[in-house]
C-alpha cells in the first residue's frame, strides 16, 4: 500500500474515533480548558521536537524567541483554535456524532468566504453551488424530530448547533489569517505551528486561570481524567498535525473521501452504537448533499487566469 493511502486510512480512522472518544467521554466532570492546554501542549512539544531535528536549535531561537513579534502575530489563530476547541467539545457533548460532522463541513463555506475576503481569491460557479447546496444538506440534517430520546438526558441539541457554528467561523477566519501567515513569511510549516503551539498554549493557560480556578480548587487539575481522556487529548493534537501529512504525500482528491467516509462512518456510529440518530429521509438527503457539495466544490476550483 502506498503512503498516500496509509494517510488516506490514518486520517479516516483519526477523525472518527476522535468523535468517538469525545462523545464517549462526555459525562465524565473533567475541564474542558484543561484538557484543551494538554493537548496543546503536546503539539508544542512535538513541533519543537521536529523543528529540532529537521533545522536546528539555531532556527528555533531565530524564528521562536528572537522574532517575538510574528510569534505574538501567530497569537491570533492561536486565540481563536484555543475557543474552536472548546466549542468543539461542548457541542459534541450536546449533539450525535452524524450530525456534529455533517454540521461541521459548514467550515468549508465560512472558510470560503473569509478566503475572497482576506486573500481575495476566487472561486468557481460550481462552488458557489457547492455552498448553497452544503447549507441546504446541514439545514436538512437539523430540520428533523425523530432523534431519539432520552429522559434523562441533561444535552441541548440548540446549545451544541451554536456552539458548532460559531466553531466553523473561528475555524474559517484562523485557517484563512495562518494561510496568509504562511505565505507572508519564509518559515517553515513545522516553524510556524511550533509558534502556534506556543502561543495556544499561553491563550490557554490564561482562560484556565481566569475561568477554573474554582473548579481546580475544588477537584484538582486532573480531575476524572480516565485513560480515555488522555486517548482524546492525542487524538485531538495529533489531528491537525495529520492533515499537513496528508497534503504532503496525498492530494486533495484522497481528502475529500477521507472526509466523506468518515461523515458516513459517523453517522452510522451515531444510528448503530450510540443510538441516539433514527434514520428519517430529511437526514438522507441531507447527508446526500454535504457529501456531493465536499466534491464539487475540492474537484472544481476556480481556474487561474494566465500571465
Amino acid at each position: 500500500m502506498s503512503m498516500k493511502y496509509v494517510c488516506l486510512v490514518i486520517l479516516v480512522l483519526q477523525t472518527v474515533s476522535n468523535v468517538l472518544l469525545v462523545r464517549k467521554s462526555r459525562h465524565l466532570d473533567i475541564s474542558i480548558p484543561v484538557v484543551v492546554v494538554c493537548q496543546e501542549f503536546v503539539k508544542l512539544v512535538t513541533c519543537v521536537l521536529v523543528v529540532l531535528y529537521s533545522e536546528g536549535i539555531a532556527s528555533l531561537r531565530h524564528h521562536v524567541i528572537r522574532d517575538w513579534t510574528t510569534t505574538l502575530k501567530v497569537g491570533v489563530p492561536a486565540l481563536l483554535y484555543v475557543a474552536q476547541n472548546q466549542l468543539l467539545f461542548i457541542s459534541l457533548a450536546n449533539l450525535d456524532p452524524a450530525t456534529y460532522q455533517i454540521t461541521y463541513q459548514l467550515k468549508i463555506l465560512t472558510t470560503a468566504v473569509f478566503s475572497i475576503v482576506l486573500l481575495k481569491r476566487s472561486i468557481s460557479k460550481t462552488q458557489w453551488l457547492s455552498l448553497l447546496v452544503l447549507t441546504l444538506g446541514v439545514i436538512l440534517v437539523q430540520w428533523r424530530e425523530d432523534k431519539v430520546s432520552r429522559d434523562d438526558s441533561t444535552e441541548s441539541s440548540v446549545t451544541g448547533v451554536v456552539c458548532i457554528l460559531v466553531a466553523c467561523l473561528t475555524s474559517g477566519f484562523a485557517g484563512v489569517f495562518f494561510e496568509m501567515m504562511l505565505k507572508g513569511g519564509g518559515q517553515s510549516v513545522w516553524v510556524r505551528n511550533t509558534q502556534l503551539a506556543l502561543c495556544s498554549c499561553v491563550v490557554g493557560l490564561a482562560n484556565l486561570v481566569a475561568t477554573e480556578q474554582d473548579f481546580i480548587a475544588n477537584n484538582g487539575l486532573f480531575h476524572d481524567f480516565k485513560p480515555i481522556i488522555f486517548a482524546v487529548i492525542f487524538s485531538q493534537a495529533y489531528g491537525g498535525l495529520l492533515i499537513g501529512l496528508v497534503v504532503k504525500y496525498a492530494d486533495n482528491i484522497l481528502k475529500v473521501f477521507a472526509t466523506s467516509i468518515s461523515i458516513i462512518l459517523s453517522s452510522l456510529i451515531g444510528i448503530f452504537y450510540f443510538q441516539e440518530l433514527a434514520f428519517s429521509l430529511n437526514f438522507g438527503v441531507g447527508l446526500v448533499l454535504v457529501l456531493t457539495s465536499t466534491v464539487l466544490y475540492s474537484l472544481f476550483p476556480a481556474k487561474k487566469k494566465a500571465e
